[in-house]
């Protein structure tokens, strides 16, 4: 089978897909930005709609520009226009937005034949650093200590000493904590103050066609780990979590850093390596959403015009769909170019 092929663009979506003819896509899967800003006024939401706009609310709570606006029926009706009839829209959201998502999408599909046709959601446990670590309770309420090991992980990834914390299970210096017995090996890892979240995924069908499955609407999918993460992002050095570097200086301000430390005034530099996108989603949750949606026994082209770090793209290879990934944070597009470049060349290989 010849692999998957596709197209990494940067820009705005609604500007390149105005360069795709209609019923070009097969689908669409796209984890958008979900708006968690401040309660926005609806007056104002409508009065940017209706000029065409999006409505930006304050910074969202992550501080990044694109986290501020909820995309209006502009971004929305490009889509629906490239999307093939009997095409699917799966669209992630926020809880606190899923209403103005679907408002927009809604204003949109009325242009394109479309309908709001089901309703799925990405079930995941959210921690706390403070959370009692199950296996070790276990060994306590059993008598038995634990060997000190000084380093460790729990669910959150964040630590304590004596088979506690530090390190998550990626980092080099991470050793695994030593459970005397059976039973605290079935439960090491699991916490006390992990709690259910989800993200509801809304369902939109162009033209004439069937609903996708929806006997299971719900899946429980963990968040993704570091190691699935940085897979081909190696290479990849970062200040402030924004502005790209090479190794060299990445290097010499990781010198400057250990050099100045405790210098009055002085400002160490934030640095950080590998894919430091806050938003990723887990690929096994991406493959199942493509799997939903592509057609068996013809072309299928995935559309993803809010590509962040790639996952989506990552997955319709790994299905062997072809593909097109758009983003307009250039943050995101070097992440995500990594990313593919990898999954490109080692396929199904990679996630070894």
């Amino acid at each position: 089978m010849a692999k998957p092929k596709g197209e990494l663009l940067f820009g705005r979506c609604e500007e390149v897909l105005s360069k795709f003819p209609d019923d070009y896509f097969s689908c669409c899967v796209t984890d958008p930005p979900y708006g968690l800003s401040s309660s926005p006024d609806m007056h104002e939401v409508l009065r940017a709609w209706n000029r065409g706009e999006n409505y930006k609310g304050d910074a969202g709570f992550m501080g990044r520009e694109w986290d501020s606006f909820v995309p209006g029926p502009n971004v929305w009706k490009p889509i629906m226009r490239t999307l093939q009839p009997g095409g699917h829209v799966l669209s992630f959201s926020g809880t606190r937005t899923y209403d103005l998502m679907v408002a927009a999408m809604d204003i949109a599909a009325a242009e394109n034949d479309s309908k709001l046709s089901g309703y799925h959601s990405w079930v995941y446990g959210s921690g706390f650093p403070k959370s009692l670590n199950i296996g070790k309770a276990v060994d306590k309420n059993l008598g038995v200590e634990r060997q000190d090991v000084g380093k460790g992980f729990n669910a959150a990834g964040i630590g304590e000493s004596n088979g506690g914390s530090k390190f998550r299970s990626d980092h080099p210096d991470y050793v695994k904590p030593v459970n005397v017995t059976d039973l605290a090996k079935l439960w090491e890892g699991y916490g006390t103050a992990l709690k259910p979240a989800h993200e509801p995924i809304a369902e939109y069908l162009k033209g004439e066609g069937e609903p996708l499955n929806t006997e299971a609407i719900f899946h429980y999918i963990t968040k993704p780990g570091g190691t699935e993460r940085n897979k081909g992002c190696k290479g990849l050095y970062w200040r402030n979590n924004t502005e790209k570097l090479t190794k060299a200086e990445y290097e010499a301000l990781t010198t400057e850093n250990e050099e100045r430390d405790g210098e009055d005034g002085y400002t160490p530099h934030l640095l950080s390596t590998g894919n430091v996108w806050p938003t990723v989603k887990p690929i096994e949750l991406m493959r199942r959403l493509i799997r939903l949606t592509k057609k068996p026994g013809q072309k299928n082209v995935i559309l993803e015009p809010f590509m962040g770090s790639g996952t989506t793209i990552i997955a319709a290879i790994l299905e062997g769909c072809d593909y097109v990934g758009i983003d307009a944070d250039e943050t995101a597009f070097e992440i995500s170019k990594a990313r593919v470049r990898y999954f490109q060349c080692l396929g199904e290989l990679g996630l070894k």
